[in-house]
């Protein structure tokens, strides 16, 4: 009779799971994980099933090795338990007092599918909107450092992102689904999630679109590019945001804040990236950003230079986009130069400056030789008040100067020409000493040409290189063969010099006797005449 009982109470709950797995089937919401809900019931509840019949209808001599049987039972037995408090989990998130709680304390007894769950449904049901977000950056963190996630995750949570991404809610909400939604898709092989991200941002972004929503659209395309640089290299980012932005920030009907939420996207996005940098060029972005920079100020003026930036470093170390993007015919590429030189000569803004100088020396090996209306504005700044502007000033030349530049010695008579050195001297005895390695590298890279040698030990260079502190030279690894050669370079230049200055000197006192002699003989006979 013990028997039966039992096994009438495991067969009511059999019957309790089937009418459950038949309650998932009617369900209208969550129909994903009511559906994932329903499968692992009856896999559970089938084996119940199984061991029962087969305990039921044992022969004597079966029950005889009962050991198997019991294994059976405790295997069960933990699985239920598991599911069991996987269910009771799930069920209080239905409760509001627990809302929002749930997924962020976990108990370790709880599955990661539940856990998963816990945070997706506090993404759709949230009782306030920072239960929300902190479900998103929960499931975040686990996308990072748990692998055994990301499929869960995938499977039952995409939807809901998707959703919180499109609803009409403050930016950090968007932002909060959108990097979960980014991590997501770097393990998305076939790029759907990036597909309707991006769908979703060209949406809110075109000129059919409220201002705000085109605004908050643009600031959540910076915030993905600074948070997830992997996702601003995506084709699609790169042939459809980034043209919109453009488009966006030339328009006339754009508002000042829209401007500049396009422009520091477009900043965020061109970071060290050749193929959005290679983009924006191709468009009328080069132009866009010179004019920009003539006639608009604050923010709006500095992002369009910062972009600027960003494009000149990636033209400094790719070659080929170097002479594609910035070819001596190319119009936007003189406006670009013309506007960062019209900064570093006009605006007394050290924010402006520095980065204007930057991009300029960036360029160093696009110009054609005797720059002058380059190198000028360069050296002038040499002796700029702001410690930052002349130092800034001073590792542009150096770019110019140095021996992987093929017009190293043209540039550097120009340099010479605009009264650099006695600046670079200045600099060198009163400026701060974080000026000093880079002042004394194009110290050194200007005495590599004889012309020059002459004016810096004019100037002192080869009393300052004698005397400068060895650390500096230990602590930069570029100083530590230019100095010493520099030295030596000057030093025999100056042994030259001192040889011929005291030949010349030696022959005018040998003229100057032979003259007397001679004097005084046509002396001597003229007297003998009268």
């Amino acid at each position: 009779m013990a028997l039966d009982s039992d096994a009438r109470k495991i067969f009511d709950l059999i019957l309790l799971g089937e009418d459950v797995c038949l309650a998932v089937n009617e369900s209208n919401s969550f129909k994903v994980e009511c559906g994932e809900l329903g499968k692992r019931l009856e896999v559970y509840f089938m084996a119940a099933q199984d061991i029962v019949r087969n305990r039921t209808h044992q022969n004597l001599f079966c029950r005889l090795f009962t050991s198997r049987i019991a294994t059976d039972f405790q295997k069960l037995f933990h699985v239920l338990d598991a599911s069991v408090t996987d269910m009771e989990w799930v069920v209080s998130l239905y409760e509001p007092q627990n809302r929002g709680r749930s997924c962020c304390k976990t108990d370790n007894s709880v599955s990661p599918t539940a856990l998963v769950w816990s945070c997706i449904a506090n993404i759709e049901m949230g009782s306030s909107l920072d239960d929300r977000i902190e479900a998103c950056d929960r499931l975040a963190s686990l996308v990072r450092h748990k692998d055994e996630y990301k499929h869960i995750i995938v499977e039952g949570g995409v939807d809901s992102l998707m959703k919180l991404l499109k609803e009409n809610c403050p930016l950090v909400a968007h932002i909060a689904a959108a990097n979960t939604l980014c991590l997501l898709a770097n393990e998305d092989n076939e790029g759907t999630i990036m597909k309707e991200m991006v769908s979703t941002f060209i949406k809110s972004l075109s000129k059919t679109s409220p201002i705000s929503k085109q605004t908050q659209a643009a600031d959540l395309v910076a915030s993905i590019a600074e948070l997830n640089p992997e996702s601003k290299q995506h084709d699609l980012i790169r042939e459809n945001i980034i043209w919109q932005l453009v488009i966006l920030l030339s328009s006339e009907q754009s508002t000042l804040e829209l401007k500049i939420s396009c422009s520091k996207a477009l900043w965020k996005l061109a970071q060290g990236s050749v193929s959005n940098c290679r983009t924006l060029t191709e468009t009328k972005g080069m132009l866009c950003l010179a004019t920009l920079v003539a006639k608009e100020q604050g923010e709006l003026r500095y992002n369009c230079i910062m972009i600027i930036k960003e494009i000149t470093s990636i033209a400094e170390s790719d070659n080929g986009f170097r002479s594609s993007a910035f070819t001596s015919s190319s119009p936007a590429a003189k406006a670009v130069v013309d506007e960062l030189l019209r900064v570093i000569k006009e605006l007394d803004d050290t924010k402006l400056r520095v980065p204007a100088i930057k991009s300029i020396g960036s360029l160093a090996r696009s110009f054609l030789a005797r720059q002058s209306r380059v190198i000028g504005p360069l050296a002038a700044r040499l002796g700029n008040t702001d410690q930052d502007v002349a130092m800034e000033a001073a590792i542009a030349l150096k770019k110019f100067v140095s021996t992987d530049n093929y017009l190293c010695s043209e540039h550097s008579k120009s340099i010479i020409e605009f009264e650099g050195v006695p600046l670079l001297m200045k600099l060198l005895n009163s400026g701060d000493k974080s000026t000093h390695p880079h002042v004394l590298a194009l110290i050194c890279y200007l005495a590599q040409h004889d012309s020059n040698s002459n004016v810096l030990i004019k100037a002192g260079a080869l009393t300052a290189l004698q005397t400068i502190d060895p650390e500096v030279i230990t602590e930069y690894r570029e100083l530590e063969t230019l100095v010493p050669h520099t030295i030596s370079k000057l030093q025999s230049y100056l042994t030259v010099e001192q040889q011929q200055t005291e030949s010349s000197t030696g022959i005018k006192q040998i003229f100057t006797k032979q003259s007397k002699a001679v004097v005084a003989t046509i002396g001597g006979r003229l007297k003998l005449l009268y």
